[in-house]
């Protein structure tokens, strides 16, 4: 009985190692794949296993990870982000920076400004 134990006990411990070793292959073989489904020029967003967020336009699939050009304030080389680190990619719109944001409220602040002086003059003239 005991020594039925203990090859069941070894057994399990051999046909479970190897098992557990195989999630980040598998993981990085899957970002690949999807990373060779998404077409070079692309907007994506690229999540890392260390919380870190890359946002800019895939250059290409190299054999280890994918290359960046990252989409920041000042201009930045590019980013080879390799596939054992990747935790989430998606594709991204690229939208407004905070300076467009704030150059197009400062145009419609004074083109609001501008209407209203000239109602108030229409007004007054008459």
């Amino acid at each position: 009985m005991r020594a039925t134990a203990v090859l069941a006990l070894v057994t399990f411990l051999l046909t479970t190692g190897p098992v557990m070793a195989q999630p980040a292959p598998a993981a990085a073989d899957a970002w690949r794949a999807l990373a060779a489904a998404i077409e070079p020029g692309a907007f994506v967003s690229v999540r890392t296993k260390d919380g870190t967020r890359v946002r800019g336009t895939l250059v290409q699939q190299v054999d280890g990870g994918i290359v960046m050009k990252p989409k920041t304030r000042l201009p930045s080389p590019l980013r080879t982000v390799a596939y054992t680190d990747i935790e989430e990619i998606e594709r991204a719109k690229p939208g407004m920076t905070a300076g467009v944001k704030v150059a197009l409220g400062a145009g419609i602040a004074a083109g609001a400004l501008l209407l209203v002086s000239a109602i108030l003059v229409a007004l007054i003239a008459d």
